[in-house]
């Protein structure tokens, strides 16, 4: 007898697809393409995991992790300074983006109101 597979159409986050809740699964989402990214990054310059983790500022033994897809195993925050290390500019980009938000709020009537009784 052979089991009958089920395939589902994705909602756009695969980790809530399978039942994590909407933040936990977006925090994933996030670290998954940080992980993605930088083993993208690693694979399209052929360094040796033993270079990479070098150049990554980690051990070999956590680049073996990163290579292998242990989300589990890493933080955000550890993803992002490794991308920082090897020039993605990440830390820049999300100061710009949040200064662009400031300076230009995207609908917030708290924002607004807040930005016409500075003038």
């Amino acid at each position: 007898m052979t089991d009958k597979i089920e395939f589902i159409e994705s909602e756009g986050n695969l980790f809530e697809d399978v039942g994590f809740e909407k933040q936990e699964a977006r925090k994933l989402q996030f670290k998954s393409y940080l992980m993605t990214s930088l083993i993208k990054y690693v694979k399209s310059r052929g360094f040796t995991q033993v270079e990479a983790a070098h150049k990554l500022g980690v051990t070999p033994s956590r680049m073996s992790n990163l290579m292998n897809y242990r989300i589990d195993l890493f933080s955000a925050e550890m993803l992002l300074d490794m991308m920082e290390r090897v020039g993605f500019g990440i830390y820049e980009k999300i100061e710009m983006g949040i200064d662009h938000y400031l300076m230009h709020p995207l609908g917030s009537k708290k924002l607004k109101h807040h930005t016409k009784h500075a003038h």
